[in-house]
């Protein structure tokens, strides 16, 4: 029989630097997988980013982090056995949050203003034993392996571990570098760290028993402690209906609800916030409303919304339940490649979770099969074209830079037939600041693995379609999916003496370009990836695929189906017989360019692109804190087109700030901000680019970027 101690139960509320400092987290073989989904981890950072930027400001100091609102994440239940605190419920929250801070630890690496402490919330030592703070009990040895190389920067495969939550924690990890929020990568960095671990809160109950542990969490569940928004929208909406309907009501609410669960485990949710979003939002206010709690914004604004009488909420009901099964379908297709909806599985692979309400807002509940692939495929395919070119132009496509957009242009296009949406769209894609061009000096760096990845795939996938004529809505999704498993194959070894006419300090930075790349089997990689190019260029020919093919002379005789392509759209491919220097480097560069104009053509999805375009386009980005490189330039505080040095290690680093206060790298590269401008000359994941560079003035001055613009806050400058 359990004694006092066993039977208690303690409820602590804990800081994650106080979850994570010197305790370890174990977790007991009834756990389930570790199975968070790219959606969960975008759905925490994004809540995370908006809780911290409504309070963060370029000029505070971290010591005014600890008066920011605090954030929590709900509660833990664990159990104590010897030396660990085992798991009941919290594994998934508690994982992810390890896996930021060893994120966060990598990625702020070097950066002079990096926060220390860190790494002794991840591993320690315990008893002459290296633990880190969340992992198995038993069969530990993978997932520690796994945790020590991301923690030394080394990349893992997922497809080469045995256990499946193990595989996704790498996944997960992996996604970081796409999910984190732009706005937190530069000089918000630091003062978001700090806040991350001491106002972010988890309440921890524990008790001394592993049976009263599993109770606590199973009555915590079961008996319903608290209702959530969805639960308190569904009462509020079916006591407003009449009562011989409110059976049926009921009936049809709890099934979608069920089925929209089934597709993902947190899609009642998202679709209850993405179907207000989509279809009963006004502007950004209703957005911010919807988001806090969309329940009490249907309560507060129900007459405003034509919600009055009970017919009013019984067709809510009804809309409800017939959006809720496209929503369905269209999660499925986000997932898995679906024919005629391939674009939504290319979004999806770049976790593009905002085409989920800007479809919704097209549809009506009387548009048959084929009217709602044609609505999903022309506004996939819209953001699609948004994504890549942003892509290439080094800019943000993450939900906080083009949420404001998109909602915006979801008030615009509710309910619209298939031409007037074409229209639409196609007018949003001529105003698009963003082109191809940015192709030219678009290359590998640090942060955006991935992203490459993903280009040469769907260039790779193009081509080889186009070779065997599937050229009208081709199935492209399968073929992604298996490209995404390829390595990004350098076609240049990693070997300065094999390009002795290339500067040893220019070799990397010509190494990486776009053009000096493509995608190949693993198994390839490990080969032949530091072979000369006269020996690689025979095995490309040999095992890969259509763009590595092309390499090759051979490619070019007796091959129909690759000279009808080269032909169709003019195409400048060129064969290397033997050698592959700088100059064929820019020459695929070129060849690329052009291919991405053909992969992403807004015709293929059938949106109407005017040839010019009279109308502005509304400024819709979110409300940046603080002021702009542009600002200092408007107000007077820093010459226009100024020269700007950063030094780090001796080396000095140069830029120009361009008319429309851009940052331009020697490189030709054009970065929006200072500190995804001094990432990329660094090639790191993140830096502050506030002080990195410097303004080099008439005078002969040469001031750090953040003095300045602590000078024009001071003199109460604000941004316009």
């Amino acid at each position: 029989m359990a004694d006092g101690a066993n039977e208690r139960i303690n409820g602590q509320a804990w800081t994650i630097r106080q979850v994570f400092s010197g305790r370890r987290y174990g977790l007991d073989n009834y756990q389930r997988e570790f199975a968070w989904e790219s959606s969960h981890l975008k759905e925490l950072l994004t809540d995370l980013s908006e809780r911290f930027l409504d309070r963060w400001q370029p000029d505070h100091d971290p010591s005014e982090v600890p008066h920011y609102q605090p954030y929590f994440l709900g509660p833990i239940v664990t159990h104590v056995r010897q030396t660990n605190s085992l798991i009941v419920d919290g594994q998934q929250r508690l994982t992810v949050l390890m896996l930021l801070l060893i994120w966060l630890e990598r990625t702020q690496a070097d950066r002079d203003d990096a926060v220390s402490g860190l790494g002794p919330l991840i591993v320690f030592d315990l008893f002459g034993h290296r633990r880190f703070a969340v992992e198995p009990e038993h069969d530990y040895d993978e997932r520690r392996r796994c945790l020590t190389a991301l923690m030394a920067g080394e990349e893992v495969d997922p497809s080469q571990l045995t256990s499946r939550s193990n595989r996704t924690l790498v996944r997960r990890y992996n996604d970081f570098e796409d999910l984190f929020p732009e706005a937190l990568r530069g000089d918000a960095l630091p003062a978001f760290i700090y806040w991350l671990l001491d106002r972010v809160y988890l309440v921890e109950i524990s008790t001394g028993s592993g049976s009263l542990a599993l109770e606590t969490f199973e009555t915590m569940n079961d008996r319903g402690l608290r209702l959530n928004s969805l639960d308190l929208l569904k009462s509020f909406v079916l006591s407003k209906i009449g009562v011989a309907d409110q059976p049926g009501a009921n009936r049809t609410w709890r099934a979608r609800i069920a089925a929209l669960t089934d597709a993902d485990s947190n899609a009642h949710v998202g679709f209850m916030r993405n179907w207000m979003r989509a279809k009963y939002s006004r502007g950004p206010i209703d957005d911010a409303g919807i988001s806090r709690s969309f329940d009490k914004w249907v309560r507060r604004e129900h007459d405003n919304l034509g919600l009055r009488y009970p017919g009013d909420f019984l067709t809510f009901v009804n809309e409800m339940d017939g959006l809720s099964r496209r929503y369905v379908e269209l999660i499925a297709a986000t997932k898995e490649p679906c024919p005629g909806l391939d674009v939504l599985y290319a979004n999806g692979r770049n976790t593009v979770t905002l085409q989920l309400p800007l479809i919704l807002a097209a549809l009506s509940l009387d548009d048959d099969r084929a009217m709602f692939e044609r609505k999903a495929r022309m506004i996939g395919g819209y953001l699609d074209i948004v994504v890549a070119r942003r892509m290439v132009n080094w800019r943000d496509y993450g939900y906080d830079a083009l949420s404001n957009g998109v909602f915006s242009l979801a008030r615009e296009i509710r309910g619209l037939d298939v031409d007037t949406l074409a229209k639409r769209l196609g007018e949003e894609i001529a105003t698009l600041p963003e082109t191809f061009d940015a192709v030219g000096t678009y290359g590998l760096r640090a942060r955006n693995r991935t992203r490459v990845r993903y280009l040469l795939a769907r260039l790779t996938a193009w081509l080889e379609l186009q070779h065997e004529e599937l050229t009208t809505t081709p199935a492209y999704g399968p073929l992604l999916r298996k490209l995404m498993s390829y390595d990004i194959e350098h076609i240049w070894a990693d070997k300065p003496e094999l390009q002795p006419e290339v500067q040893a300090r220019r070799f990397n930075h010509v190494r990486n370009s776009f053009g000096g790349l493509l995608l190949l089997p693993k198994s390839f990689n490990r080969a032949y990836g530091a072979k000369p190019y006269a020996v690689k260029v025979k095995q490309y020919w040999g095992q890969g695929t259509l763009l590595a093919k092309s390499l090759h002379p051979d490619c070019y005789t007796m091959n129909p189906g690759f000279d009808r392509v080269r032909q169709r759209y003019a195409l400048p491919f060129t064969p290397y017989p033997s050698a592959f220097d700088e100059r064929a480097i820019m020459q695929r560069q070129a060849l690329y360019q052009r291919l991405c104009e053909l992969v992403w053509d807004p015709a293929q999805y059938g949106l109407a692109v005017p040839a010019t375009s009279g109308r502005r386009q509304a400024d819709r980005r979110r409300a940046h804190f603080g002021v702009t490189v542009m600002n200092l330039v408007e107000g007077g505080f820093m010459p226009p087109q100024a020269a700007l040095v950063g030094t780090f290690q001796e080396l000095d680093y140069h830029a120009r700030v361009t008319a429309d206060g851009q940052l331009r790298l020697d490189s030709g590269e054009v970065f929006d901000s200072p500190s995804s401008a001094a990432g990329a000359a660094l090639n790191r994941s993140s830096w502050n680019g506030w002080t990195f560079w410097r303004v080099v003035l008439p005078d002969g001055s040469t001031p750090e970027l953040n003095a300045i613009r602590a000078t024009a806050l001071k003199a109460g400058f604000t941004a316009s």
